[in-house]
């Protein structure tokens, strides 16, 4: 007969910043989540953002069409 230990389950995903180590908010864990990871906090997450996600969108044109006066 197999015996069958009791084993406690471990949550597989991070609940601190992997970089600064500060402890995740409960929607930071869930975008890490999402996103297959890596756990980061808000900061970190901004930070490690492509240059061209984090620029102000151009302004130059508005979406609608030229504005007649």
């Amino acid at each position: 007969m197999m015996d069958l230990e009791e084993r406690t389950l471990k949550e597989p995903f991070e609940r601190h910043c992997e970089i600064c180590g500060t402890e995740l908010t409960e929607p930071e864990m869930h975008v890490a989540r999402e996103a297959g990871g890596p756990f980061l906090c808000s900061v970190h997450t901004a930070e490690e953002l492509p240059a061209h996600d984090r620029e102000a969108p151009d302004v130059a044109g508005s979406p609608s069409g030229p504005i007649d006066s």
